[in-house]
């Protein structure tokens, strides 16, 4: 049996305005760093194989905090990065209607599937490459514990994947900031034994 241990990279100053991110390389804020401490505090009780990341620093600089207890190297990798978001990448929800935009947001609302953002990455694309990262993390631990950090959209794909959902699942489910999902790989199938855990983000008084 494989256990991958889910994590949503910690906080931003993009999530607290609530920007865009996308790919854009946006730093762990000191309260997203606090964050990252403690689900490593968390994780740390866990006999870790190995630990996955995505590329982008708010993702891997929580897989290094999360891997330092363990002296385990980090595995990044772009093919776990966030969904690409093109134009929109940097802009609030009021940059996007001031740029004219409305429309093709209320749209990308209705159906994100459909209506991406312009030069946004096709929700199938992400889906693709997701599950590419998640055969190579399964190829290269047949069994034991693995730490993912990755982001909301990415991590998701594994938890609609284990659930026999389709892309269009995506929007079904959602991940808190440096939240915590586990799932399990048997022969005989996958196991979803955990969503959005965050009760790790209560222990010093750190908010979610």
């Amino acid at each position: 049996m494989l256990r991958l241990y889910l994590v949503r990279h910690g906080l931003t100053e993009w999530n607290n305005t609530r920007r865009l991110q996308g790919h854009t390389d946006v730093p762990l804020s000191e309260e997203g760093i606090k964050q990252a401490n403690l689900i490593a505090d968390r994780l740390s009780k866990v006999e870790l194989n190995a630990v996955w990341s995505s590329d982008l620093n708010r993702a891997r600089i929580t897989a290094e905090i999360i891997a330092e207890p363990h002296s385990i190297q980090v595995r990044s990798t772009p093919l776990l990065r966030e969904t690409m978001l093109g134009e929109w990448e940097g802009l609030t929800q009021d940059d996007i209607i001031a740029r004219g935009d409305e429309p093709k947001l209320k749209a990308y609302h209705l159906d994100p599937m459909a209506n991406r953002p312009p030069g946004g990455e096709p929700l199938e694309c992400v889906w693709s490459r997701i599950i590419e990262a998640r055969d190579q993390i399964i190829s290269s631990c047949h069994e034991g514990s693995v730490a993912v950090v990755g982001h909301g959209g990415s991590l998701r794909v594994f938890l609609c994947d284990a659930l026999g959902m389709d892309v269009s699942g995506l929007r079904r489910i959602w991940l808190d900031n440096v939240s915590l999902s586990m799932l399990e790989y048997w022969e005989s199938g996958s196991w979803v034994r955990l969503v959005n855990d965050t009760c790790h983000l209560h222990a010093d008084g750190v908010s979610e």
